[in-house]
């Protein structure tokens, strides 16, 4: 009887690996390379992010750089202003100024639009980086000039600056 039991099992253990469905020989190896895949094509994308966030953010400084080099650029002009700088300029005319020592190269331009009235633009751009960012601001000023030769100056408006494009 022994041996009819054992050669019971040892026949069902064969007719069961015959119907067992779905053979799954080499799936461990498909399904590591597929985890693989996965893995490598998350690892490229954080990386893509991370390196177009860090040129954004790069861009966006240089664009606030150009920006308060063109404000202080307008504000060093007025400051500087005296009697002999409006002289040379005639009713619609204008008189281009590079100012240096920002970050950014600045040009400034002063257009006299009548006889108190003029327009004083401020063109900034870096073209060291070759991004191309340039910033320009335009402030409208009256300047007042007093018999004792004190000048007077007040910005038009009450955003004194506009960004121009």
């Amino acid at each position: 009887m022994r041996r009819k039991t054992l050669g019971a099992s040892t026949s069902f253990a064969r007719r069961f690996r015959r119907l067992r469905p779905g053979r799954r020989n080499g799936f461990a190896l498909a399904a590591a390379l597929l985890a693989l895949l996965l893995i490598s094509g998350l690892v490229t994308a954080v990386f893509f992010a991370a390196t177009e966030e860090t040129r954004i953010g790069a861009a966006s400084a240089r664009r606030q750089l150009a920006l308060s080099a063109a404000e202080s650029a307008v504000e060093a002009t007025i400051a500087d202003w005296n009697v002999d700088s409006a002289a040379p300029i005639g009713v619609s005319g204008t008189r281009a100024t590079a100012i240096e020592g920002f970050e950014v190269p600045v040009v400034v331009h002063v257009t006299r639009l009548d006889s108190t009235l003029y327009w004083i633009v401020a063109d900034a751009a870096d073209s060291s980086s070759g991004s191309g960012v340039s910033r320009r601001i335009g402030v409208a000023v009256r300047v007042l000039i007093a018999p004792d030769h004190s000048i007077t100056i007040g910005r038009i408006s009450e955003r004194s600056w506009s960004e121009l494009f």
